[in-house]
């Protein structure tokens, strides 16, 4: 009975700190959709993604955007291990929004001819993007310059945008946005 205990302990003991491994996955990778249309999502992310609707996340980014409907994720990119604090955190943010004609011609006069793939978006966003739209490709430096993202602040409520992909269809008054974003 005592050679049987002597056993037992230290297996359980092995069991009970490995069930608290800090190397040991947090959450199972949830394999997203994944649509040929779009680039491959590749960012990293720092716990779940935040997803919603709320149009402020749109115009206040991007003040000349006028969204009147849209869809957006977004995470924190992570910094890897370090004893200092980040004052500076950014975020990876992607987005679909519904804009008026205005806003689309406006991106259109710096298009750099049709997207062979569209932005590499948050695939949990595919559902918002019609199979017929056509989007040309708008250069980033373009889509900032129209959309004010300069005249965002890092110290608002959020954050400063700057836009690495974009893409905007006529046709379906859309614009798709892959961006990061920075907090102060």
């Amino acid at each position: 009975m005592k050679l049987s205990l002597r056993i037992l302990a230290p297996l359980v003991v092995v069991v009970a700190l490995t069930a608290c491994s800090p190397f040991a996955p947090r959450n199972p990778r949830v394999q997203l959709p994944h649509d040929p249309r779009f680039t491959k999502f590749t960012s990293k992310t720092e716990g779940d993604p935040k997803l919603g609707d709320q149009l402020d996340s749109f115009n206040e980014r991007m003040p000349a955007l006028g969204a009147t409907e849209g869809h957006f994720a977004a995470g924190l990119i992570p910094t890897g291990w370090s004893l200092l604090p980040t004052p500076d955190r950014q975020h990876w943010y992607t987005g679909v929004a519904t804009v008026p004609d205005e806003t689309i011609k406006r991106l259109q006069a710096g298009a750099s001819g049709d997207a062979k793939t569209l932005p590499g978006i948050y695939p949990e966003l595919y559902q918002y993007v019609p199979q017929d739209c056509h989007f040309p490709t708008i250069p980033s430096d373009h889509a900032n310059k129209v959309l004010e993202t300069n005249k965002t602040s890092m110290n608002s409520k959020y954050g400063s945008l700057t836009i690495k992909e974009f893409a905007a269809s006529m046709d379906c008054h859309l614009v798709l946005v892959v961006g990061e974003i920075r907090r102060g």
